[in-house]
């Protein structure tokens, strides 16, 4: 029986990974934690929780706990993985791994040195459009990659939580932009070579990033844009990829792949992509899974992580990949401060077990 401890008790914590937990077998949720006591008794209660805290240290000094399930602001992360690594806990943290590439550095030694596992809720890469994608990417269907263009525009966050920590200075890059940036490192096996990044504060008076594009170039010449916003009128999640060969579509919001060959795309092919675009979206109102976004996909991610435990495996996002997504903010962050092209081997050391 693996008995697992929920760190912070806020949205993610009730909507995805109390749930998950609860109904997977084998699995006992040990404790809660919030900062906000009463949070932590109300959420231990809704969940039939025996015990919870106000005080993530004692929750860890509880030799019963084999994992912990970190779902705090993310400027916590860190120092919670640090803590919980030294007294030898198995770690799942939402995205991102840290803010700053010191903190996730020190992060990641805290679990080498401890020999615990980490895995980082990257679950975007377990829509099966995106895996596909990269399936296709990885057999040659596209030729070689030469351009990669990935939208994320959401709604600012007061529709999904109260909190306002997601409001610091990096904004839409640090709320859902770890998940466009780690797609695109993920689908393209070049290695990572420079960040150039333009926006900011749209109105000036926000006091913090509300929208960026953020251009990175790889090793073999192909580019990748990432376009993120709060402040767009439509919800966009979309990655587009051209190639030598041709060229791969994904909606990720509606789980939809489209691959293209030549320059004219005949009205067949724009009939059966757009019936299997309909069929998907069908499919997933009738599951439950087009209301819930991407939360869906957490249950798999956490599945994942526990089998890699009990088979003594990788884990489905470790921390060493999950460093390279800080390295594209923070530079990108850099560029928007001081109008330059950032390049990674200034800020950190690349390596390519990234893919």
């Amino acid at each position: 029986m693996t008995k697992v401890c929920i760190i912070g008790c806020g949205a993610i914590a009730r909507r995805a990974h109390l749930p998950i937990f609860r109904r997977i077998p084998g699995v006992e949720i040990r404790s809660v934690v919030d900062t906000n006591e009463e949070l932590a008794r109300k959420v231990a209660m809704e969940f039939n929780v025996n015990k919870y805290y106000s005080d993530y240290n004692l929750a860890l000094d509880d030799k019963a706990v084999d994992m912990v399930s970190i779902c705090t602001p993310s400027s916590t992360h860190a120092s919670i993985i640090i803590e919980a690594a030294k007294k030898g806990k198995n770690i799942l943290v939402e995205k991102p791994l840290a803010l700053s590439i010191g903190e996730g550095k020190a992060a990641n030694k805290a679990v080498n040195d401890n020999g615990v596992k980490l895995c980082v809720v990257f679950n975007n890469r377990m829509m099966p459009a995106v895996r596909q994608m990269r399936a296709r990417i990885r057999s040659g269907r596209i030729g070689r990659i030469v351009s990669m263009r990935g939208v994320a525009h959401t709604s600012f966050p007061i529709l999904w939580t109260r909190s306002t920590w997601l409001y610091g200075h990096g904004g839409a890059i640090d709320d859902f932009g770890p998940h466009l940036i780690d797609l695109l490192l993920w689908l393209n096996p070049s290695d990572l070579e420079s960040v150039s990044a333009s926006g900011g504060d749209l109105t000036g008076d926000f006091g913090f990033v509300s929208h960026i594009q953020v251009a990175m170039k790889f090793a073999d010449n192909s580019i990748a844009v990432a376009l993120m916003s709060w402040v767009a009128e439509v919800l966009v999640f979309a990655i587009d990829i051209d190639g030598t060969a041709g060229r791969l579509s994904c909606d990720a919001r509606n789980n939809h792949l489209a691959e293209t060959h030549g320059q004219i795309v005949s009205p067949i092919d724009e009939f059966f992509s757009t019936g299997r675009k309909s069929a998907n979206i069908i499919r997933s109102v009738l599951s439950g899974k087009y209301f819930r976004g991407n939360l869906s996909y957490h249950e798999e991610i956490i599945r994942d992580f526990l089998r890699s435990i009990e088979m003594e495996a990788p884990p489905p996002v470790s921390g060493e990949e999950a460093l390279l997504p800080i390295v594209v903010s923070q530079a990108a962050k850099m560029s928007l401060d001081n109008g330059k092209t950032v390049y990674a081997r200034d800020i950190y050391s690349i390596k390519a077990n990234y893919h």
